[in-house]
């Protein structure tokens, strides 16, 4: 939990804080393989970071928005490559990076972190969803909207990244993801590491001299 009299921006950053200690660590532990193999705790120490990395989310809708197909890269693997259909690609360049640039600021950990409840969250939403369609209308011979069949998918492309949008504002309803990386960052630091799976617990005094006797020759 958050230390008493702490800001909402003490809170930020001391989860940056954390993130870039675990980063650290985990580029350490991978220098070391073995020590790696025994004592890591990977999939707790990359909590943090994964559930406040919005990296893969903004790669999804940028594929989104550019109308990529899956197809053939350069060395024949399969991956998501340009549509090759111009006609078929809603937004040009222009209009991907403008729409980007927009919702990335409502895709990001300041948002997940923060505290709303959900009378709050739905007129956000509507507005957003607003304002993200006045600026593809103002600007639909800009972004090369420019047939019917990209006039019918602009709006469903809309109501996609609102979807996502909302998604990330529920995280943050009455506090409960930031509740549950300060209960993850406990159980991490508490945890010992006699408990880990790959660091067995030796066994009692008791058991010990059993089974030692069990190789003694003269019994």
């Amino acid at each position: 939990m958050g230390k008493k009299g702490d800001t909402y921006d003490d809170e930020i950053a001391r989860y940056e804080k954390e993130l870039k200690a675990q980063q650290a660590l985990q580029q350490q532990a991978n220098s070391v393989p073995y020590a790696s193999a025994m004592f890591s705790n990977q999939p707790k120490s990359n909590l943090v970071e994964w559930q406040l990395d919005f990296k893969d989310e903004l790669q999804d809708i940028q594929q989104f928005l550019r109308c990529d197909i899956i197809g053939k890269d350069d060395q024949g693997n399969t991956a998501w490559i340009r549509n090759p259909n111009k006609e078929e690609v809603v937004f040009n360049d222009r209009g991907v990076n403008d729409i980007i640039r927009e919702i990335r600021m409502f895709l990001n950990k300041n948002k997940v972190l923060s505290n709303y409840s959900i009378d709050e969250i739905k007129p956000r939403i509507r507005m957003i969803g607003h304002e993200l369609r006045m600026l593809i209308y103002n600007n639909y011979e800009t972004y090369g909207i420019d047939n019917e069949y990209k006039m019918c998918n602009y709006s469903i492309m809309v109501i996609t990244l609102l979807s996502m949008i909302e998604d990330s504002y529920r995280r943050a309803i009455n506090g409960e993801e930031r509740k549950d990386l300060n209960q993850a960052r406990i159980v991490n630091q508490n945890e010992p590491l006699m408990g880990n799976p790959m660091y067995p617990q030796m066994g009692s005094s008791s058991q010990g001299k059993n089974w030692l006797s069990k190789l003694n020759p003269f019994k």
